[in-house]
């Protein structure tokens, strides 16, 4: 059964090449002459799916065996030496991008009187706040008050959990508007790559601060791991714009799936931080 699964979702080299171009060139072939609704549409939705398995599982491979040339480097033991000072800059970094990105909607927001933007730069804007308060917090790599640090966790776990209220607004606005998401020529393909790199980064960075003994860096990855979720509610809203058809039935479906989703996986990330923290803080 394992030497099966590995000859499926491993293949030679060349014949996942051929399978992944095979599969995206018929996916372009069939959105770019509009045969959404035939066979070879279908075929093409499998063949494409099957090449993103291959190519994420390649992907984390190389970035395993990356790793670990990584992990010899001059470079990785300056990071481990300054990294809460390096963590701290990133931090602050992410925070004015997500700032000014927030400012931004809510700008676009009440020039076009869209409810949907306003509230989701309100949302983003919480999430800027929360971030601040760590980056607050974080001071050096010593840990001298874990308490307060999982008493954090904890309070951005509650938070992130009430938050949910605004985002399934988001996705109720979303739907009741029939809000449609539209971008300029082939920017659609390039924020489907940068929303696609902030869900996987996310949920890499997630898994690893999971474990790692720092309650307030693994919050950070939490609230970027619902930064990621939200921007793929956005892309697919873009996607069923550009790429689907005009049935407003199927939109509404797409639509209610993918937030029930994100809705589920962030309630469940809220109430894990809280756990987590609360197990902690009896040992403590």
């Amino acid at each position: 059964m394992k030497k099966l699964l590995n000859n499926i979702f491993l293949p030679n080299k060349i014949i996942g090449f051929i399978i992944f171009n095979i599969g995206f060139g018929l996916l372009i072939y069939v959105f770019s002459f509009h045969l959404e609704n035939t066979l070879l549409a279908y075929i093409s939705y499998l063949l494409s799916t099957y090449a993103l398995i291959i190519f994420c599982i390649w992907f984390y491979k190389i970035c395993k065996f990356s790793n670990n040339i990584i992990k010899e480097s001059k470079s990785y033991h300056l990071y481990k030496e300054q990294k809460f000072l390096i963590t701290k800059v990133s931090l602050a970094f992410s925070i004015l991008l997500h700032f000014v990105y927030g400012i931004f909607k809510l700008g676009t927001g009440i020039y076009y009187m869209s409810w949907w933007f306003i509230t989701f730069a309100v949302y983003y804007l919480i999430l800027c706040l929360m971030k601040l308060s760590i980056l607050k917090d974080i001071k050096n790599e010593v840990r001298t008050d874990l308490k307060s640090e999982y008493k954090k966790l904890k309070l951005i776990g509650i938070i992130l959990l009430f938050l949910n209220l605004i985002l399934s607004g988001m996705i109720i606005l979303i739907i009741k508007e029939n809000q449609e998401i539209t971008y300029a020529g082939f920017i659609i393909y390039i924020v489907a790559i940068y929303d696609f790199y902030l869900i996987i980064s996310a949920i890499i960075n997630v898994t690893k601060y999971r474990k790692d003994y720092s309650p307030l860096l693994l919050s950070s990855k939490c609230i970027n791991l619902t930064v990621a979720m939200i921007s793929m509610i956005s892309l697919e809203v873009a996607m069923v714009s550009e790429f689907g058809t005009n049935d407003s039935e199927f939109k509404i479906i797409m639509t209610s799936i993918m937030g029930f989703v994100v809705c589920l996986l962030n309630t469940s990330m809220s109430i894990y931080m809280i756990v987590k923290a609360n197990k902690k803080l009896k040992n403590i």
